[in-house]
C-alpha cells in the first residue's frame, strides 16, 4: 500500500517537474499568444458595435396569445435571414434602420396558473427586441403596433367589436330617449295609474333610476368601443444605456481559452516534432 502511494507521488513530481519545464522552454511563446489572444479580445469588445435590449407590455383582446406569438416568430426569423427589405415594410422602417434590429422575442405575460384560462383572456405579452441604435426605439414601438394591428384577420375582428358596440350604444340611447318622453307624458298628466313592466307609470323616480342604469350601461359599452383597437401599450420600450453584449467579462475568459487551446496545438506540435527529430 505505502509503495503504491509513494509510486503515485513520484509520478505527479515527475508529471510537475515535466509541466514546469515545458512552461519554461515555451514562456516566450506563451506571453506573445496570451498577450495577442488579450489584444483581440479587447479590440473586439472596442469595434463590435454595441447591441441593446428592451422590453415593452402590450394587452389585447381580439389578438390572442399564440397568434401573436406566431407574429413574433416570423420576424425572427427574417432578422436571422437579415431580410432588411421585408422588416423595413412591415415596421415603417428604413433599411438602415431595420438592419439596427438584431433579435424580437415575444413571450407571455400571464403566470402559469393564468396559462390555463381560456384563449380569449390571455391577452398579455412582454415584447424584447435588441437592437444597436437606441434612437429608433420609439419608430420600432410605432412600427411593431402597426404590424400587429394591421393584420387582415385582426383588422376584421376589430371592425365587427366597433359595430357591435356602436349598435348597443344606438339602442341605449334610444331606449333613454323613450323614457325621458314618457316622463314627459307623465309629467303632463298623460298616464294616470297605468303600468309598463311593473312600474307604475306615475311612479317618476322609478324611471330615473331605469335611466341611470342604462347610461351606466352606455358609459362600459363606450369605454369598451374606445379601447376595441387590437393593441394597446402598458409599458414602453425604456432605452438602457448599458449593452447587453459586448461583455468584458465574457470576452476576457474567451480570450484566455482560445489563447490556451493554441498554447496547446503549438506546443503538442512541438513536442511531436522534437520526438520525431529524435
Amino acid at each position: 500500500m505505502d509503495t503504491s502511494r509513494s509510486s503515485d507521488s513520484i509520478d505527479l513530481s515527475v508529471a510537475f517537474v515535466r509541466l514546469i519545464k515545458v512552461l519554461r522552454n515555451n514562456l516566450l511563446t506563451i506571453i506573445i499568444v496570451v498577450a495577442l489572444s488579450l489584444a483581440l479580445g479587447v479590440g473586439y469588445y472596442w469595434l463590435v458595435p454595441r447591441t441593446y435590449e428592451s422590453k415593452m407590455i402590450i394587452q389585447s383582446d381580439i389578438l390572442s396569445e399564440s397568434y401573436a406569438l406566431k407574429m413574433a416568430e416570423n420576424l425572427e426569423t427574417h432578422i436571422k435571414d437579415k431580410d432588411y427589405d421585408f422588416l423595413s415594410s412591415k415596421l415603417n422602417l428604413t433599411v438602415d434602420e431595420a438592419s439596427h434590429l438584431k433579435e424580437f422575442k415575444t413571450v407571455s405575460a400571464l403566470t402559469p396558473m393564468s396559462q390555463q384560462m381560456p384563449e380569449k383572456e390571455k391577452i398579455v405579452v412582454v415584447i424584447s427586441v435588441r437592437i444597436q441604435d437606441n434612437a429608433i426605439l420609439p419608430k420600432i414601438q410605432a412600427g411593431i403596433i402597426d404590424y400587429f394591428s394591421n393584420n387582415q384577420y385582426v383588422k376584421k375582428r376589430v371592425e365587427e367589436k366597433r359595430k357591435k358596440f356602436e349598435g348597443l350604444i344606438a339602442s341605449i340611447e334610444y331606449q333613454i330617449k323613450m323614457i325621458d318622453t314618457l316622463k314627459t307624458k307623465i309629467i303632463d298628466g298623460k298616464f294616470a295609474g297605468a303600468k309598463i313592466g311593473g312600474v307604475a307609470i306615475m311612479d317618476v323616480a322609478g324611471l330615473y333610476g331605469v335611466t341611470a342604469n342604462l347610461y351606466e350601461k352606455k358609459y362600459d359599452f363606450m369605454l369598451e368601443l374606445a379601447t376595441v383597437e387590437s393593441v394597446q401599450v402598458i409599458e414602453d420600450f425604456t432605452p438602457y444605456g448599458k449593452p447587453v453584449w459586448p461583455k468584458l467579462s465574457i470576452v476576457l475568459p474567451s480570450s484566455l481559452m482560445f489563447a490556451a487551446l493554441v498554447l496547446f496545438a503549438l506546443i503538442s506540435y512541438s513536442s511531436l516534432k522534437g520526438q520525431i527529430n529524435q
